[in-house]
């Protein structure tokens, strides 16, 4: 019985003292906790995107130019950004109603400047018909388009004067949900003209096609439209104008400085890659 309290004695000694350290451990890693929970999160600007390379390119680490343009922008400003990809309809429903920030890239339409917050401009942007090298075509007002099936991608805003042709059915257009979808049916034949920014058109040909056929895709010079692209911020958020000038006002600095056309430089090198020499920036 002696023997059996002192082994008791014992433990109650050796759980004392574990239950001892364990506290002193505890209260020395308290400090560490208590500083790193005085160091602010940055706060977070949600965007809506979707992958349109060469200028946003979900694969890559920032999110093509475009996405280092914004990270860039705001980092300065002591915000983060985070990147989200859909379909482009369902963009504009996220940000209408103030689940996401911001969208981008996009046209500053009439009815999107109601509807959302423009930033200034980042990157000019110039819609052209691309068709088959081996299809006569030529064309200089929308009537002159009305013998040709025209594919076009849904949530895409082609201009004005296109988009009244095609609600008034003077225009033969088929929308599909996916960019890639349209190059492949004008490849085999089954539309005529695709309008498309001119440097992703590019693109696509150099992402989607073989080599070999690169050269059967060719553009029209003439524009559909010259637009800018923009980054849209919500007006549900309550933020959105703040946003908005954090944004501009970093924007400016960056192109001030030469660094904005630095990072929009890639742009461009997928046009070069498909048809050789320099392409024109457009204005």
């Amino acid at each position: 019985m002696r023997a059996y309290n002192k082994t008791l004695i014992k433990a109650l000694l050796w759980l004392g003292i574990s239950f001892s350290c364990t506290q002193a451990l505890g209260a020395a890693d308290a400090p560490s906790e208590a500083l790193s929970a005085d160091v602010p999160n940055p706060p977070v600007v949600t965007i809506a995107t979707g992958d349109w390379q060469p200028y946003v390119d979900s694969n890559m680490p920032d999110f093509g130019p475009m996405g280092m343009v914004i990270r860039t922008a705001f980092a300065r400003a002591g915000y983060d950004v985070v990147f989200s990809v859909y379909p482009w309809t369902r963009n504009a429903q996220f940000v209408a109603n103030g689940e996401r920030d911001a969208m981008m890239p996009y046209y500053c339409s009439d009815e999107r400047a109601v509807q959302f917050l423009c930033s200034d401009p980042i990157v000019a942007g110039e819609q052209v018909f691309f068709y088959r090298a081996n299809m006569p075509f030529d064309w200089e007002k929308v009537d002159d388009l009305k013998d040709y099936t025209i594919g076009a991608t849904l949530g895409y805003f082609y201009g004005q004067p296109f988009e009244d042709a095609e609600r008034d059915g003077r225009l033969s257009v088929k929308r599909v949900a996916d960019d890639h979808a349209n190059l492949r049916l004008l490849m085999r034949g089954f539309i005529d003209l695709y309008p498309q920014d001119r440097a992703v058109g590019y693109g696509m040909v150099r992402a989607v096609l073989p080599k070999e056929d690169w050269s059967k895709i060719v553009h029209h010079p003439r524009p559909l439209h010259s637009k800018s692209l923009h980054v849209l911020f919500s007006r549900a958020t309550g933020q959105g104008e703040a946003l908005r000038e954090i944004f501009n006002r970093e924007l400016s600095a960056m192109r001030d400085s030469g660094e904005l056309d630095t990072l929009l430089e890639p742009i461009y090198a997928d046009q070069q890659a498909v048809r050789g020499g320099k392409p024109e920036t457009p204005q």
